[in-house]
């Protein structure tokens, strides 16, 4: 097996550099919008919303 450590924090950055870059050229994000993943990409990749669900059955009042 090879591993490659740096490579994923080498692409991240070009990645935010490239957003900082628009950001202080344009004055928003709108030209790198499509780059981005989206906040529901997000949320299912980390499994945001199952976790959301199991710390609200965690922390009821069981009411």
């Amino acid at each position: 097996m090879v591993l490659y450590p740096l490579s994923t924090f080498r692409a991240a950055n070009k990645a935010a550099l490239e957003v900082m870059q628009a950001l202080l050229k344009d004055g928003h994000q709108r030209a790198v919008v499509g780059k981005m993943q989206t906040r529901t990409e997000l949320y299912q990749f980390l499994g945001y919303h199952d976790f959301e669900a199991k710390l609200d059955r965690l922390f009821s009042d069981g009411e």
